[in-house]
Parts: structure tokens; sequence; C-alpha cells
């Protein structure tokens, strides 16, 4: 017997449903019926899904490489890219028994997981939830970066008139530490980073700074590049510097210049991180959405970012902005070894007013309001939002080399949050 789920967000009851085909002969009324409910649903994109396959039939590069532990990113992508080169032929199989043709794909999935980003009719939807091989699918959404508050900018020319600042999110999370001699990265996945500027260690190779909105991994938005200096901005006298300084910060491009993206495509940056990073890396999503009840058994993302953190790779998820709790919010409410969700609290140390909350999945807090960091065009700015506190606890464990420590904590609405510290 198989459990093939669907995942129904029906906006007019702001609640999750879930329905679940208990077997292969579960009608096909039944199938077109849940997806005319979801297109109710204004967050979901009609027609188009995120299919993940058993690995015991389809098996990814991070369940077949096992504990293989790699020091060498372009041998480790070698590795992967034979797995993938099969699972992609095996994935074609599955559509061709089907009938369903290979253009619709948009994008695969072999790193982390095994599955596919595809556009499928009622009909053709309703022979891959059949087909032995699937896991589960649900619908594909529409990803916004979360609403921030832009409260200054510093042009470059300004900044560097000025000596160096340590901003109190730095200091609140136990000050900097020389980040630049590590060969672990901070993958950032976001809007991308402002590539030459001159306060961040950036990758700049194509190999590793993608886009999957296409363009450049070049920042157009903002909210990367300030995500990327409160991990890592350097120590040389001006501007600002991050809590793991200088580390060198890689762009995956996952949101266009005005914030939007899907879920498959911050999975297709996932699934590039997962061709390349070794253990002891780190990645940062300040990212994320409303999903409902059952978020952390039923994202998509839950079997991607564990296999990373399994992997060896830290995670730092912003828990959101909307003053709610944090376990009906994706990927905020995953949980995991490696995984660590953050609140936002003030320079102060007051539990900030627009933080996403709940100690479950809620792993720390650190500061994201009122955050000082680098911007645009080689500039600054002041930004709040929880995407701002995620970062100073990827800094932490880029420059740990492990899991944050904790000093003090801040109390709100009766539970008690660790203060993430280096």
């Amino acid at each position: 017997m198989k459990n093939v789920t669907k995942f129904i967000f029906c906006a007019s009851l702001m609640a999750l449903v879930m329905t679940s085909c208990q077997n292969e002969n579960s009608s096909q009324d039944n199938l077109q019926s849940d997806v005319t409910t979801a297109i109710d649903d204004k967050n979901i994109i009609p027609g188009q899904y995120i299919v993940v396959f058993k690995e015991s039939k389809i098996a990814s590069a991070s369940k077949q490489l096992g504990k293989t532990m790699f020091t060498d990113r372009k041998s480790k992508a070698a590795s992967v890219d034979r797995i993938t080169e099969t699972s992609i032929k095996k994935i074609n199989s599955v559509l061709a028994d089907n009938n369903v043709d290979r253009s619709k794909v948009l994008n695969y999935y072999t790193t982390k997981i095994s599955g596919m980003a595809i556009k499928l009719t009622d009909a053709e939807f309703d022979k891959i939830a059949r087909d032995e091989n699937v896991e589960s699918i649900e619908f594909d959404r529409r990803v916004e970066l979360p609403k921030f508050e832009v409260e200054n900018v510093t042009t470059l020319n300004d900044a560097q008139r000025a000596p160096q600042t340590t901003p109190c999110g730095i200091n609140n999370a136990g000050g900097f530490a020389n980040g630049s001699s590590k060969n672990t990265w901070v993958w950032v996945i976001d809007s991308g980073i402002d590539l030459d500027h001159p306060d961040l260690n950036v990758v700049t190779s194509s190999t590793y700074a993608k886009s999957f909105v296409g363009g450049s991994a070049n920042d157009c938005n903002g909210h990367g590049t300030h995500v990327a200096g409160t991990a890592a901005a350097k120590n040389n006298s001006v501007g600002v510097v991050g809590v793991s300084a200088g580390a060198s910060v890689v762009p995956v491009r996952v949101f266009g210049c005005s914030g939007g993206s899907s879920t498959s495509t911050i999975l297709a940056g996932i699934n590039h991180v997962g061709r390349y990073d070794i253990a002891g890396d780190v990645a940062n999503l300040s990212l994320g959405g409303y999903h409902g009840s059952g978020c952390s058994s039923s994202s998509s993302y839950r079997s991607a970012l564990n296999a990373l953190s399994n992997g060896g790779t830290y995670v730092s998820i912003a828990a959101g902005n909307s003053s709610a709790n944090a376990a009906l919010y994706d990927p905020a409410c995953i949980n995991g070894s490696r995984i660590y969700t953050v609140a936002s609290m003030t320079c102060g140390r007051s539990f900030s007013s627009f933080s996403n909350y709940n100690m479950n999945p809620v792993d720390f807090i650190a500061t994201g309001s009122s955050v000082y960091s680098t911007y645009l065009n080689g500039g600054y700015a002041t930004l709040s939002g929880t995407s701002m506190a995620a970062p100073h606890v990827a800094g932490i464990m880029h420059a740990r080399g492990s899991g944050p420590r904790s000093s003090g904590s801040v109390f709100n609405r009766g539970e008690s949050y660790p203060i993430a510290v280096r």
C-alpha cells in the first residue's frame, strides 16, 4: 500500500487540509476534486507540482553516498553528477511509462532528495500519483521574501569616511571571530549577493554562485546582501563586521528583484548546494511562508533540509515575521540535526513584536530588529526582520564549526528563548 499526499490550503479557511489516497484504487474523481479545491489558495501555482520519489526506488545522491565525507568540492560534484545522470534517466522512464512528456519537467532534484517539479494536467497527475515509484506529490507554491523594513541606507562613499562599526547584534552574539581562513562556506539561499561589495568575501565563480531566477547571482533586491554581511562582513576597518568575519559567502539566487519565487525554485537552490557542500558549511534560509497544520511532517523542504544537515551542513532558518506560531510556517517548522530556527529580539534583548514564536520549532533567538549590515551598490542599510536574526546564527555556526551556544534568554508568551552566542 502506498500513501500519496496532496496538500491543500484553502484561503477562506486559512487552514491546511490534507487528503491522502490510501491505495492505488482511489477514484480519479476524488483526485481531480482536490486539484479544484487547491486552486482557491492564492499561493498555489495551478497545475504545477513537486513530486518526490521513494528512496528505495530512485535513491538520491545523499542516500547513495551515505556517510562518505568529502573535503574537495569538485570531487564531490563528480560523484554526485554520476548519480544524477542515472537518477534523471530513471525519472524520465517513470514519465515515459505514464505517457508524460519530459519537457514538462521544470527542475530535477537528485542531490538531497530524488524528485522533480513538473507541470501536469489532472489526468497526468492521476497517473503519476498512482505510480509505485512516487512517495508524495504536493502543489508548488509562490513564495515571497518576508517583509522587511529598510530603516536607512548609507552609501559606500559615506561609509568609507566613517570607522568600522560593530553592530549590536554581533555583540549580542558574543562578538566576531576571524572566519577568513576557513575552507568552509556560508551559502546564502536568497536574493543573491552584491558580487563586488568591498566588505564581503563573495565566491563569484559561476560554478558555485548561481541564479535560479534568470540572470546572474548578483543581488538586485538587497535582502541577500544584508544577510551575507551579518554572517560574514570583513574585519577591515570600514563599514561593519560580521560574526564570522571574512568568511566566504556564496550567493544562491532564488528570488527575483521584487522578492518573488516558488517552493520549486528554492528546492532547486538547495539541490545546487547539495552538489558542492562539505561538512562544516552553513546554509542560511531567511525565507518562507504560511503552510498550516502538519507543516513539520508534510513540508517538501523536510527531506531536503534533513539530508543537507545529515551530510554535515548547518542550516539557519528565519522564524518568520507574522507575529504568529512558527510551527505553521515553512521551512521554519522543520526540526532536525544541525537545523536551527531563529526568532528575533531587539538590541536591548526584548522579543521583537513582528517575530514568529513557539519554542517548537524555534531553537534560538538573535538580534533582528534594526540590524545594520551590507547592502546594494557597496553600501549599508538598517533592516528589521527574522531574516536579519537568522544570519547571526549562520555566522556563529561557521565560526564555531558546530551549533550555537546560548547565554541568557528572552521571555515571551510564557516561553524562554535562549540567546544564540558564539
